[in-house]
């Protein structure tokens, strides 16, 4: 679920949105989170090249082509989805239909899985290239923006083996690998279109990932209706674990 925080990133983001007004056009919505995510980029890269954070925080072990973390499910605002459909239409043709039809393919066999069931089937996203990189990296969403391993072995070892590594780490035989500064900052980002929605009185909800994008391609008016206020349908939701099992780190929106 979405827990909002209150900071000058989260203001900052917040007021992005403020100018749009009730009803705004897509194309207005759409420039606005590009700013966001330009505030939380630079928010990030001002905070990693810091002389304090650097000799504090141990390195990323993050790099282009390593897509292990893109196998598990992602929340999204409706904000994001949106923004990512127009990204999809502007690209050319191929590459375009290329991206529609995986997206297509992948929905109807995770939509309505847990965190877990997603992370188990070992499923990739299904902007996820063959070398290993984001096809829609200028818009991907938030909650993967802030992910951050200091360890690739752990992340592909979750991958092929999801549930023993859930395992292990309820057991403390492990501990998470995972950057809490780049999370923070993209949370808080996060935190701030959330509290820009609820001003203009749109939906806050969390939607996955790729049920959002699909019923907003099968469907040109959504977007409008979406920004117009209307709640998107409980079926495009995020389903998370039961809590008992829901140790292990995910994109979920909390």
């Amino acid at each position: 679920m979405f827990t909002p925080t209150s900071d000058f990133l989260s203001q900052s983001c917040a007021a992005q949105l403020a100018p749009l007004g009730s009803r705004p056009a897509e194309a207005a919505a759409n420039a606005a989170l590009d700013q966001i995510f330009a505030l939380a980029e630079q928010s990030w890269q001002a905070r990693r090249s810091s002389l304090d954070y650097l000799r504090s925080a141990p390195p990323s072990a993050c790099r282009a082509g390593c897509g292990w973390c893109c196998h598990q499910q992602v929340g999204v605002t409706p904000l994001e989805a949106i923004r990512i459909v127009a990204f999809l239409r502007a690209l050319p043709t191929e590459a375009g239909k290329e991206l529609v039809t995986a997206v297509h393919d992948l929905n109807p066999r995770t939509q309505g899985m847990t965190t877990g069931q997603r992370a188990d089937s070992r499923l990739p996203c299904a902007f996820l290239g063959l070398d290993g990189n984001c096809r829609i990296y200028p818009v991907r969403p938030l909650r993967c923006r802030g992910l951050h391993s200091i360890d690739a072995g752990f992340c592909a070892a979750s991958h092929s083996d999801p549930e023993g590594m859930r395992s292990k780490l309820e057991q403390g035989q492990l501990s998470p690998v995972y950057l809490s500064v780049p999370e923070a900052i993209f949370d808080s980002a996060l935190s701030g279109v959330l509290m820009g929605l609820r001003r203009l009185k749109m939906a806050v909800v969390s939607l996955e990932l790729h049920a959002a994008v699909a019923a907003l391609l099968a469907d040109s008016r959504l977007a409008r209706r979406w920004l117009g206020g209307a709640v998107p349908a409980r079926a495009l939701a995020l389903v998370p674990d039961p809590p008992a099992r829901n140790h292990s780190r995910n994109l979920t929106q909390r």
